[in-house]
């Protein structure tokens, strides 16, 4: 029997493994490690606290079968230190051991539940950076049990790292390239601010039609580096104080296929490409530089063509003054159906106007 119980429990252990590392986002993370060691240790009740060691306090990170009235206090003062499991001394860790002197008193009376949970600290290599506790008596569950359960602690720990360095790292990179776009941009003095603004109105648009987070980022990385093939426009024609000729209009059409082309060197940037090569296209197909047309036009690139548009209506240029965000919902609205999706310019100007 125990043979078979160490086989489920390492097959159990690997399930949570792939599941949990199976998002780079912080907060699907932690749901995920709770609803995980929920049903692993078969307990109706999960806390995972975070511990910041600069303030020496617990904070109560994600809960699972709590109500929000249950859990009056979601920070921890007076914590003692705490470190590994010891299971085969019997030993995991209480709360009595983690609160010391007048918090105890003050926990054990506002959510004496506490002290009927046992938890396993989030460590890695050494390094302890919270607590993951469930309901019920250490006794009551098995050596091998309770090993499992360390060992989900100690994957919750590097889940949990995992993914709140990716976030690091992606905002870096998106830090990143909002100066390189903001950097071309600033070639020409009439956008100033042209990227962070497009930015803004087309994650607008993104939490109007609900999108998905993947979609919101790839979304938000094609908004900021739309304009990026303008690094290939001459400055002449970027920095001109009046009105383009033809010549330089078919001149400056050239950016959507210079920053596609620029971005197909970079693999990751495989989805990211159809919002900067396609946000020049027209609903009716006379846009450029390929002619698409209605649906055939990535969505990415249907919202950033009315977001970029808007932006331009709302910014002085050398050839016209700046419109009110009214006037420039009306005039995008002459427009629905030919140059934008009418659709998405509806939920577009419907948001505008109730901002404005």
């Amino acid at each position: 029997m125990q043979g078979k119980e160490i086989v489920e429990s390492l097959r159990s252990l690997h399930d949570l493994s792939k599941a949990i590392n199976s998002s780079l986002h912080p907060t699907e993370v932690a749901d995920m490690i709770c609803h995980k060691t929920a049903g692993l240790m078969q307990s109706d009740k999960v806390l995972l606290l975070l511990l910041d060691k600069e303030k020496s306090i617990l904070l109560v990170h994600n809960h699972l079968g709590f109500e929000d009235d249950e859990l009056p206090v979601l920070k921890f003062h007076d914590i003692r230190s705490f470190e590994h499991c010891l299971v085969h001394k019997g030993t995991v860790i209480s709360m009595t051991e983690v609160l010391a002197g007048q918090e105890q008193g003050k926990i054990r009376q506002a959510m004496p539940f506490l002290f009927d949970m046992f938890f396993a600290p989030l460590e890695v290599k050494g390094e302890v950076s919270g607590l993951l506790g469930v309901s019920g008596e250490p006794h009551e569950f098995s050596i091998i049990e309770l090993e499992i359960f360390c060992s989900i602690g100690s994957q919750a720990a590097v889940a949990l790292e995992n993914a709140n360095l990716y976030q690091r790292l992606r905002g870096t990179f998106l830090h990143t390239a909002e100066a390189l776009a903001e950097a071309v941009s600033s070639r020409d003095p009439y956008t100033g601010g042209h990227t962070r603004r497009v930015q803004a109105y087309a994650l607008h648009m993104a939490q109007a039609l609900n999108l998905p987070d993947n979609e919101k980022d790839t979304l938000r990385l094609a908004a900021i580096l739309h304009d990026i093939g303008k690094i290939g426009i001459n400055d002449a024609i970027l920095r001109k104080g009046e009105a383009l000729t033809d010549e330089e209009k078919q001149e400056m059409r050239k950016h959507p296929e210079i920053g596609a082309h620029i971005l197909s060197f970079v693999d990751e940037m495989r989805e990211v490409i159809p919002g900067v090569g396609h946000h020049h296209e027209w609903f009716d197909g006379s846009g450029y530089p390929d002619g698409l047309k209605g649906k055939d036009i990535p969505l990415i690139a249907r919202i950033i063509s009315i977001a970029d548009a808007f932006d331009a209506l709302t910014t002085d240029r050398p050839y016209r003054k700046s419109a009110e965000p009214v006037e420039a919902c009306i005039m995008l609205e002459k427009y629905a159906g030919s140059h934008f999706d009418p659709e998405l310019l509806e939920i577009f100007t419907t948001h505008q106007l109730a901002v404005g």
